[in-house]
């Protein structure tokens, strides 16, 4: 068994492979088993006592067919007490599981278990959570006996598909009520935190976050095999799928984050955001239920982890992680089944006759702060007091369920405003807002949805909200229209709805007044387009779509034209093989990471150790070729005698032992004084950028820039060269990483090492490495020298580019990162050692 770990902290480790894409057309959901993990399971399991005469078989289980729970807490929300219960120490004979549906994700849920229809195979991973005891209290599974444990175990195998996770009880109160609800939640929903938490919870809670994460990281890999999709859901389990992809690098990885994503601005003030954005990177393929969620997902990849991005998706270590665009849907089916139940008929007459002759405005929403319930009161009140002539003719039945974890302020000031509202414009035999502050039972519900007159989501910030989706199925026969807010990830979908800004409380209050005036004619145009939409975008849809996009992704990459991965054991090969050797290196990007100031960009000392000892060896010729100028080379690797050095792209070189040559100074270098003219109006309206001038070439910084700003500037400034300068002068632009280059276009990387090549005799052996376009040179002049020799010295080039196995690139070798350049240069100074050894 193979043990999900975090190497380090931060945990995300630095040299994740890129995922290796298998191949396929389309999801097959029938013949592809899928892995779908969640925080819950979609059932409260509870203990009873067996009844005499009943079975013991292992499954022996009871399920509660109603959707409503065996005990009406059915959130989890407090830390029950430590005491254990009658079946602490009871044996498994004695007792049989009974399940009930838990409340919440339902259409989540229904995507998930159309997978399980379609193939018996396909397995859900999730927290049983709290179970209830035989005595009727919810207690976690810490105290819960072995077998009762290993028999609910086999119960959800074999019945449901499922497989359980059973969490600690300090663990799971750190992971969701800690670390989730506490700094991930608001933060999603762009609440403010209230208060600087205390630093030690904090930890302790991040420490609880990861542990749970490695739990469920672990569950799927003891049930992972070769060819599974592995679909992961939402904020709760945002680090899985990187310790996955550490444990499976070729593995089909999905994620679907259900709730929304905030602004970069505001995801920047998380501590812990570069872990979480790593953790998510992890997966082939990344959903979100609308586009300005996943542009503010992409955007915080960008800004806050410096990666290259499209709007298509992020490049992390050297592969493209998609990034779509997946709306979910509900299992209409279940709900026409439910809204037509004789039981439902009967709920919606006696509601009719205790408000006969009144217009029904149906609310549905959780306790807390972003389902809006407060300013849809405030709204609510503005439209009686501005169209006094529905007073009396209108009721606001609002059902509000209960939070997960209490909020006495908000509570306070729902009751107020409902008290204030009902004495205003109520009377003794009339109140204008009907508040049931409970779960509702089923039934019910559907009747309300049934006959309502209007439907009035005022979410603040929701991440899709499908109680309009059933408000849409429950009224084909009313065609009723509905008021949705402009912040739920359901208006990018049902644009037939009336869209309102919550806080307007005016524009929400003639919204209201406009849908319980409209024509029946209009009413019927918007409902027909709002129902032919939810019925087509169903719960099942959402995970065809999902699922399928993953496979597109994958045949597109494999499509598209992959590099190599370098194989260090044949480079190492042919290295022992040659007689005389040429390795040209690229610096910034290549044997250095690429960082914000320019300054910082050190020699590795494991790299300068490794050229130490290649460039001791008189048959191997060393160079490194960079766009940096004279001072920086010589400061840096000036103290290595046997090292060849070549600035400014080609400009200057400087052979073991010599001094430097200008192969411009015949050139005429007064265009730089123009093109210094133009970088510098960009530098005065770029903050944070700068203009490097060398004594070849001139240089415009944007990288500590605003990302998206400086790449928009630099494409202002691209063409305003290209028009002014490059049009009419022998000079080129070289657009390189987060800045941009005017050099002479006689000269370049390729021309220097088409010299150092010709320089060999007999060279057997090529090692090129560079990581953007300046480095192409090089790649495009080897290319043609390897068309000319034979296939045994073809055999001895190595291109080898930094970044994407799916860029563009003349290179016929990648590596994902400035650490491997280095790696494979250790291993070949190694085999340098080693030859002594023998030889000596």
């Amino acid at each position: 068994m193979t043990n999900v770990t975090f190497s380090g902290d931060p945990a995300i480790s630095p040299n994740i492979p890129p995922p290796m894409r298998r191949t396929r057309t389309a999801v097959d959901t029938k013949a592809t088993r899928v892995i779908s993990v969640t925080h819950y399971l979609p059932y409260i399991c509870a203990l009873q006592k067996r009844s005499e005469g009943e079975g013991s078989s292992p499954g022996s289980a009871t399920s509660t067919p109603g959707s409503g729970p065996l005990h009406p807490h059915d959130n989890e929300s407090t830390l029950s007490s430590d005491v254990a219960g009658p079946a602490a120490s009871a044996d498994a004979d004695q007792y049989v599981w009974s399940f009930s549906r838990r409340r919440g994700h339902t259409a989540m849920y229904a995507g998930i278990r159309s997978l399980q229809a379609d193939n018996p195979e396909s397995v859900h991973i999730g927290s049983i959570g709290q179970y209830v005891d035989a005595d009727g209290q919810r207690r976690y599974p810490d105290l819960l006996p072995e077998s009762l444990r290993n028999h609910l175990r086999e119960v959800f195998v074999q019945d449901k598909q499922c497989i359980p996770v059973f969490l600690p009880k300090k663990q799971a109160y750190g992971h969701y009520e800690g670390y989730c609800k506490s700094d991930l939640w608001p933060l999603l929903h762009y609440i403010p935190w209230d208060n600087v938490a205390d630093p030690r919870k904090n930890v302790s809670y991040w420490n609880d976050y990861l542990a749970v994460n490695q739990v469920y990281a672990q569950a799927v890999l003891d049930t992972y095999r070769e060819g599974d999709i592995i679909w992961i859901h939402d904020y709760h389990l945002l680090l899985v799928p990187q310790l996955l992809r550490q444990a499976l690098p070729g593995a089909t990885i999905g994620f679907f984050l259900h709730a929304p994503f905030p602004s970069s601005e505001l995801f920047r003030a998380l501590p812990r955001r570069k872990e979480i954005l790593e953790g998510l990177l992890g997966a082939s393929e990344i959903g979100f239920q609308t586009y300005s969620y996943s542009r503010h997902f992409i955007s915080s990849c960008t800004r806050v982890l410096g990666l290259e991005s499209t709007p298509k998706g992020v490049d992390y270590h050297g592969g493209l992680v998609p990034v779509g665009i997946f709306p979910i849907g509900i299992d209409v089916e279940s709900v026409q089944a439910s809204r037509s139940k004789p039981a439902v008929g009967v709920k919606m007459k006696l509601i009719q006759e205790m408000y006969a002759g009144k217009k029904i405005i149906i609310g549905r929403d959780k306790l807390d702060e972003v389902t809006g319930i407060v300013q849809k009161f405030k709204a609510f009140e503005k439209f009686l007091e501005k169209y006094p002539e529905w007073r009396d003719r209108v009721v606001l039945i609002q059902v509000t369920s209960p939070p997960k974890t209490e909020s006495p302020r908000l509570e306070s000031r729902v009751s107020e405003l409902v008290t204030r509202i009902n004495s205003t414009y109520g009377s003794l035999e009339f109140t204008p807002i009907h508040h049931h502050s409970a779960f509702l039972d089923r039934d019910e519900y559907y009747a309300l949805l049934n006959i309502a007159a209007l439907g009035l989501i005022t979410s603040v910030r929701d991440g899709m909200n499908t109680t309009s989706h059933e408000f849409v199925v429950c009224q084909q026969e009313r065609h009723s229209p509905l008021i949705l807010s402009e912040f739920t990830g359901t208006a990018s979908s049902l644009s037939a709805a009336i869209l309102v800004n919550p806080w307007d409380y005016v524009g929400v209050a003639d919204a209201i007044h406009e849908a319980l005036s409209m024509s029946e004619e209009d009413k019927l145009t918007k409902h027909t387009q709002l129902y032919n939409y939810v019925v087509s975008h169903d719960a099942k849809f959402w995970v065809r779509s999902f699922l399928n996009e993953i496979c597109s992704s994958e045949l597109a990459a494999e499509m598209s034209h992959v590099t190599s991965g370098l194989d260090v054991d044949l480079t190492v090969a042919q290295y022992r093989r040659a007689a005389r050797r040429l390795i040209c290196l690229d610096y910034d990007g290549t044997l250095s990471p690429i960082v914000k100031n320019p300054s910082d960009a050190l020699p590795p000392p494991a790299m300068l150790d490794a050229l130490a000892t290649l460039t001791a060896n008189p048959a191997n010729s060393i160079w490194v070729v960079s766009g940096r100028d004279q001072a920086f080379l010589e400061q840096h690797l000036g103290h290595l005698p046997k090292l060849g050095l070549s600035a400014e792209h080609g400009c200057f070189i400087k052979a073991p032992g010599g001094q430097w040559t200008n192969f411009t100074e015949n050139l005429d270098l007064s265009w730089k004084a123009d093109v210094l003219q133009i970088f510098k109006y960009y530098e005065e309206r770029t903050p944070g950028s700068l203009v490097e001038v060398k004594k070849c070439a001139v240089t415009w910084h944007y990288r500590n820039a605003d990302p998206e700003y400086g790449v928009f500037q630099a494409n202002e400034c691209q063409n305003h060269l290209e028009n002014n300068v490059v049009s009419k002068l022998p000079v080129e632009i070289l657009v390189g990483k987060k800045n941009l280059e005017v050099r002479p276009k006689a000269i370049n990387k390729g021309e220097i090492v088409k010299r150092l090549w010709a320089a060999q005799d007999n060279c057997g052996f090529v090692f090129c490495a560079g990581d953007d376009k300046t480095d192409e040179d090089m790649f495009r002049a080897l290319r043609k020298i390897q068309l000319k020799l034979t296939d045994d010295r073809k055999n001895g080039i190595f291109n080898v580019t930094v970044g994407s196995n799916l860029k563009k690139t003349m290179a016929s070798w990648h590596v994902p990162e400035t650490e491997d350049i280095v790696n494979c240069l250790v291993e070949l100074a190694a085999a340098e050692k080693q030859e002594d050894t023998r030889i000596n």
